[in-house]
């Protein structure tokens, strides 16, 4: 009896250990050609001379100035503490932008613009359109190339979860922050592919 009880448990054991090794191992998506790449992506300018960025930032120091709010972080008015602080505190920034007779589409745009511009500054990331998005609210990207290997992030569809507070900033630049250093290269991701279909 004891024989079977470790038999089996060793069993369940192994197949712990192997789902958690997987769990951890590096994932991806997709591998791109640069052809493919540059046919579906194209990098967005929010730094032009349209102002884009600029009408966003203003938006959000207005919300602050116009409730009264003390921002949480001095730096920089769009640092995700402060993101998140105007989605938060005061009568909420979709109203807000309501009363300026702009949609929710609008307020989720200017926060993820906003987010981004920190995210580009801080990290070096690129924002990209995404001329095939798999789902509607990621057609915007925000892309970082650890030498080959590419993570992304969806700006607008974060900010809609943000909007509708199921999510916060500050959360996905700590998980940011703290993997940036971390991100497997290119050979990690097929080394740790070929050694898990090796496996099976």
């Amino acid at each position: 009896m004891n024989f079977f009880k470790k038999l089996f448990f060793s069993k369940q054991e192994k197949q712990e250990t192997t789902k958690l090794q997987n769990q951890d191992a590096p994932k991806f998506d997709a591998i791109y050609t640069d052809e493919y790449f540059n046919k579906r992506y194209q990098e967005e300018n929010i730094y032009d001379e349209n102002g884009i960025l600029d009408g966003c930032l203003k938006m959000i120091e207005g919300y602050f100035i116009d409730n009264k709010i003390e921002k949480l972080n001095k730096e920089s008015i769009n640092h995700p503490e402060n993101l998140d602080q105007v989605v938060d505190e005061g009568f909420g920034f979709s109203l807000y932008c309501k009363a300026f007779d702009l949609s929710d589409k609008e307020a989720t745009l200017f926060l993820s613009y906003a987010f981004s511009d920190f995210i580009i500054k801080k990290y070096g990331f690129k924002l990209f359109s995404d001329n095939e998005p798999e789902f509607p609210l990621r057609f915007l990207t925000l892309k970082y190339d650890n030498n080959g290997a590419v993570v992304s992030i969806y700006p607008y569809e974060y900010a809609a979860k943000v909007l509708n507070y199921e999510a916060k900033f500050v959360d996905l630049h700590n998980r940011i922050e703290a993997n940036i250093g971390n991100l497997p290269s290119v050979k990690d991701v097929l080394d740790s592919f070929i050694k898990s279909a090796k496996e099976e």
